[in-house]
């Protein structure tokens, strides 16, 4: 095994535990928030959705732009070699 597929190997189980991780705390921050602001403003179950919602999807959007960053690299990487 030489450097090279080392650092790949780190690179991706990097980008395979950091995109759970993003997930989970989008997850859990929406779900805190939400039970917060619908015990604040008594409106349940709706803030909590809401704010489900919100996270999760700038969760998706942080994950889409690590992959397209991670694959823009790869592809340079291929290319100089």
């Amino acid at each position: 095994m030489n450097l090279k597929d080392s650092s790949s190997t780190l690179r991706a189980l990097g980008l395979t535990s950091g995109t759970g991780f993003i997930m989970a705390a989008c997850i859990l921050g929406g779900y805190y928030l939400g039970r917060y602001l619908d015990s604040k403003f008594g409106t349940a179950p709706w803030l909590l959705i809401l704010t489900l919602l919100l996270c999760m999807t700038a969760g998706f959007l942080e994950i889409y732009n690590m992959l397209k960053k991670a694959t823009k690299e790869t592809s340079k990487d291929d290319k100089e070699n």
